[in-house]
């Protein structure tokens, strides 16, 4: 049973047991239950909205998995003068960084946020010109 259907069938059971709305305490009886209708009929609205909104994130879901997948097969950063590929030492994750956040030194890693620290310098056989001005 549903809350609307609930606050139905309390207000079904006020016009049984004839509670007289002109009544003080009748009339407080009926204006719980207006509130009660008023409330449930919210929750029913944003049950509905949730369930969208539920479809709709498992779709985004979905497209980021097909491009995480397109971009894990697609990814060849060792061939990239532009790109280091760096593996972390924490969870073994393999990802590209670009030469301007090599040259940085710092960074976390995309899948554990792990503080990895490195130097160019020790970049054997380097194509590019690693040296920093600190």
């Amino acid at each position: 049973m549903t809350l609307l259907e609930r606050v139905s069938y309390i207000r079904g059971l006020i016009e049984g047991l004839d509670i007289d709305d002109k009544d003080p305490m009748g009339k407080v009886v009926c204006e719980i239950v207006d509130v009660l209708d008023e409330m449930a009929a919210t929750v029913e609205d944003m049950d509905e909205y949730m369930a969208e909104l539920d479809e709709y994130i498992g779709e985004i879901d979905e497209d980021l998995e097909a491009v995480e997948d397109f971009l894990d097969e697609e990814c060849d950063c060792a061939e990239e003068d532009d790109f280091y590929t760096v593996v972390c030492p924490n969870c073994g994750e393999e990802f590209c960084v670009d030469e301007q956040t090599a040259q940085k030194g710092e960074l976390n890693c995309p899948n554990c946020g792990e503080d990895l620290e490195f130097d160019l310098s020790d970049c054997e056989n380097c194509p590019h010109d690693c040296e920093t001005d600190e």
